[in-house]
C-alpha cells in the first residue's frame, strides 16, 4: 500500500466515521466497502496493523480507550477543548524496533496520518463485537518512559497535511467528517475558515447530498442527472438548522437535504423537524394563498434518514431551529 492509495482509503472512509461495525467489515473492507480500494482495515489480530511491504502503521485498535476492562494496554481517548481528540496509544510490548513499533515510529517521523478505531462492544456469547471508526489521527509526541505514542484527530493541523498531500475539498470533507467524533457545538467562528470558505461550502454540500442520496428528506424528490465529463446535475441542495448568519456549524448534524421549494420553506420557518425527526408543519400556512404549494400534507410525517446514524441532526440544532426559526402562528 502507497502513501497515495492510503490516503485515498483514508478519504473514502471517513463516510463511516464515527459508525459501528462488525468485525467482518474491518477485516473485509473490500467485500463492503471497494470504494477505500483496500484488502482490509484491520487484520484484528493485535493492536497495531501494518500491511505487508509497508513500513507505515495504517489503523490502530484499541479496546480500553473506549472503556473495555480486559485490555491489557492502557490506551485513554480525550477531546479537548479546540474540538480535536486525543488518543494515548501503547506500543506494542518488549522490543521498540520490532517491525509493528517502528511503522508507528515511521508515522511519528514522516508525519503520515494513522486511522484509529475502538472497540465498543466486546464479543460475547449472545452478541458478536462491535467497532467504531474515529477517523484519521497524526503522532504528535513518544514518550519513552511510559511507552506511549500521542495521537491527535479532527485537528487543522490533520486537516493542512492531508491538504498537501491531496485536494482541499478532500480535506475539507475528512475534517468535517472528523467533527462527528466531538461533542456538537451550537457555532463556529466561521470567518476562521477565510479563502477556504467555499470549499468548505462544497464539502458540507457533498456529505449531506450524499448522506440523502440527493434526495429532498420532505418530500423524497430526486433529480440527479450524470454527465459524461461535467459535473451532475443534481437539484437538491444542503440546508443549514441552525443558518450560516447565525454562526451555523458545518457539522454534517446541522445538515439536512432538501429540494429547493422546501429549503425555502424551513429556512422561513414554515415548517421544522422535532425531537423524533418528525415534520411540524407551521400554522402560519394556512394563511397563505397557495397553488400547487405542497407542505401541510407532511405534517407528522419522518424525514428520511442519512446514511449513518451519526450524521443524524442533532437535537439541540434541531431546538435551535424549532425556538428561533419556526413560526408558531
Amino acid at each position: 500500500m502507497n502513501l497515495d492509495n492510503r490516503l485515498r482509503a483514508l478519504i473514502e472512509l471517513s463516510a463511516y466515521t464515527g459508525r459501528e461495525v462488525p468485525a467482518d467489515f474491518i477485516r473485509h473492507t473490500a467485500d463492503h466497502f471497494p470504494a477505500a480500494g483496500i484488502e482490509r482495515i484491520h487484520h484484528l489480530i493485535e493492536g497495531i496493523y501494518k500491511p505487508a511491504g509497508s513500513p507505515y502503521t495504517f489503523c490502530i485498535w484499541s479496546k480500553s480507550a473506549a472503556g473495555m476492562d480486559e485490555e491489557v494496554y492502557s490506551d485513554a481517548l480525550s477531546i479537548d477543548d479546540d474540538g480535536s481528540w486525543m488518543i494515548r496509544y501503547a506500543a506494542k510490548s518488549g522490543d521498540l524496533n520490532s517491525a509493528v513499533n517502528q511503522s508507528l515510529m515511521n508515522c511519528w517521523r514522516d508525519r503520515v496520518p494513522v486511522l484509529v478505531i475502538v472497540t465498543t462492544r466486546a464479543s460475547s456469547a449472545s452478541k458478536s463485537a462491535r467497532y467504531r471508526i474515529l477517523g484519521p489521527a497524526l503522532i504528535e509526541d513518544f514518550k519513552r518512559q511510559t511507552r506511549l505514542f500521542s495521537l491527535r484527530g479532527c485537528s487543522q493541523i490533520l486537516c493542512d497535511e492531508i491538504k498537501s498531500r491531496s485536494t482541499p475539498l478532500d480535506a475539507e470533507i475528512l475534517s468535517l467528517r472528523n467533527l462527528l467524533i466531538t461533542p456538537f457545538n451550537l457555532h463556529e467562528k466561521r470567518s476562521v475558515y477565510g479563502t477556504y470558505r467555499d470549499v468548505r461550502d462544497q464539502a458540507f454540500r457533498r456529505i449531506i447530498l450524499d448522506e440523502y442520496r440527493c434526495q429532498c428528506t420532505v418530500c423524497q424528490s430526486k433529480f440527479l442527472l450524470r454527465q459524461e465529463g461535467k459535473e451532475s446535475l443534481v437539484e437538491a441542495e444542503a440546508g443549514h438548522i441552525i443558518p450560516v448568519q447565525f454562526r451555523g456549524p458545518d457539522d454534517p448534524r446541522n445538515g439536512l437535504s432538501f429540494c429547493r421549494r422546501h429549503h425555502w420553506a424551513f429556512d422561513q420557518g414554515l415548517f421544522t423537524v422535532t425531537d423524533g425527526q418528525r415534520i411540524k408543519v407551521s400554522p402560519a400556512v394556512q394563511r397563505a394563498v397557495r397553488e400547487k404549494f405542497d407542505l401541510e400534507e407532511y405534517d407528522g410525517e419522518s424525514v428520511i434518514p442519512p446514511a449513518s446514524e451519526a450524521c443524524v441532526p442533532n437535537e439541540e440544532a434541531l431546538h435551535w431551529h424549532q425556538k428561533k426559526v419556526f413560526l408558531r402562528a
